[in-house]
């Protein structure tokens, strides 16, 4: 059965996939930049806005979870604000860059909640862990990347050592969450406190079910 977290991912998968084929589409092939720069906005918000959901699917902390779901809010007002007051069509390093550092916040946040906790199995074993470290390097990775693309991006060697960069990274996240598809997580829910049976009547009180039988 797919659960809800599933079916998030999936439709986030699903929106990059068609923003990135528009995108390119329009600046490789229709040659339209001011077009291709407002997917790129577009690209941005929809991105930060499905992680948001998704990570607040598995963040239990009820204030975080809501602190989480309503940033997209003001985080949506402040992409507008770039906008508006860009005085030329151009990529959205500063949103961008905001959307990475609010990821990661949040990422690590929950990584200190699974850490408190006792789990039954290893985290690594869950498609989950693969997914956050998959956003934590690309958040942490394209950070200043995109911060320093502000003033630089106009620059020929920076846009080398950009594209380099920046396509790394992009690579070595979607192996991992590659990896995130694969992982045959444990649907079985184990009980820390397991009955135990015992017969008093013997020699040898417990006794396991398997030799019962």
């Amino acid at each position: 059965m797919i659960n809800r977290e599933k079916k998030v991912f999936f439709l986030y998968t699903i929106a990059i996939s068609i923003l990135v084929i528009v995108g390119f589409s329009l600046l490789y092939i229709f040659n339209s930049k001011e077009n291709y720069y407002l997917i790129v906005r577009v690209y941005n918000v929809i991105e930060y806005s499905l992680l948001a959901y998704f990570f607040s699917l598995y963040i239990r902390n009820k204030f975080i979870k809501n602190l989480l779901l309503f940033s997209t809010i003001p985080y949506l007002l402040f992409c507008i604000y770039s906008f508006v007051v860009a005085k030329i069509p151009e990529m959205p390093f500063i949103p961008f860059s905001v959307e990475h550092i609010l990821l990661l916040i949040f990422i690590i946040y929950f990584f200190f909640e699974v850490m408190n906790e006792s789990v039954s199995e290893p985290i690594y074993q869950k498609a989950i862990f693969w997914i956050s470290v998959a956003f934590i390097i690309n958040s942490s990775g394209n950070f200043f990347l995109f911060l320093y693309s502000k003033n630089s991006y106009n620059d020929e060697i920076f846009k080398t050592q950009y594209t380099i960069i920046y396509t790394s990274i992009t690579v070595l996240k979607n192996i991992l969450l590659a990896v995130s598809i694969i992982m045959k997580e444990n649907t079985q829910v184990t009980s820390p406190h397991h009955p135990i049976d015992i017969d008093l009547d013997t020699i040898h009180p417990i006794i396991n079910k398997t030799q019962q039988q």
